[in-house]
């Protein structure tokens, strides 16, 4: 059974990369995978929302205003779910790993969906629970530490989230394949062998979706009745007519002879 996505109270986020464990090569892994999809997102305004958004490279994205949005830094200070933003005044969005750490991921969902123009990308960086990640649950110190103080969603949940809104996801990739309980510099053997056998277990998902104009679901089609047309309506009408109704006729027209 599936908990809840809203949590009853309020979940810490990382402040930093350093915060996360090994953040720095954790970084590199979500720079790797955002550097192929920059160049095909355009527009004039680029969200890079969180903490963590602000301090990744985006200079391969051709958008010009690019601008970082964080309670506590980036070059505009609010609330994740209370953007200071007009409706749809923003192309694109990058948020790295800010639904496991948001008391209700839904509200930031629909708060971006709200400031996104129709067409717009969005595009999610996540821990997903579906991942060499989840080793860290077995030892109950590590509860109360990055990432695992959060609440990990499977990327399919993720997904059925952005289908509802309206999206249509262009790509699912699977990232870092580790712990992160050790360095990644050992057993890399065992993380090579892990990517080529389940490459979509990855411990980081990176979801790139797209606003649509209309749902995808398809509107049902109302069926009319068609009515055959009508040659000659005296002559279907009496060919129409019952023995009986044929046979009155006929006397009727005898008695008047």
């Amino acid at each position: 059974m599936l908990r809840p996505a809203y949590s009853e109270s309020p979940i810490e986020p990382p402040p930093s990369w350093q915060a996360l464990p090994y953040g720095d090569w954790l970084k590199e892994q979500v720079e790797s995978g955002l550097d192929e999809w920059w160049p095909r997102i355009f527009g004039y305004h680029l969200l890079k929302l969180g903490p963590l958004a602000d301090t990744l490279p985006t200079r391969l994205c051709p958008v010009p205003h690019q601008f970082g949005l964080a309670p506590q830094r980036g070059s505009v200070r609010a609330e994740l779910t209370r953007l200071p933003l007009q409706n749809a005044s923003i192309d694109a969005a990058l948020v790295p790993f800010c639904l496991e750490f948001q008391q209700d991921p839904h509200a930031l969902l629909r708060e971006l969906d709200r400031v996104l123009i129709s067409g717009g990308h969005l595009v999610l960086v996540g821990f997903s629970v579906l991942s060499p990640l989840a080793f860290g649950y077995l030892w109950p110190k590590h509860h109360h530490q990055f990432p695992w103080s959060g609440r990990l969603f499977t990327p399919g949940r993720v997904h059925d989230w952005l289908s509802l809104l309206g999206y249509r996801v262009l790509s699912h990739e699977s990232l870092a394949h580790h712990t992160m309980l050790w360095s990644p510099e050992k057993f890399p053997t065992a993380q090579r062998w892990l990517a080529d056998l389940a490459p979509g277990f990855g411990s980081v998902y990176l979801i790139v979706a797209r606003k649509m104009e209309a749902p995808l679901t398809p509107a049902r089609q109302r069926w009319h009745l068609r009515r055959p047309l009508v040659g000659q309506p005296v002559r279907e009408a009496v060919g129409r007519e019952s023995k009986p109704q044929v046979a009155a006729r006929q006397r009727s027209d005898t008695t008047k002879g």
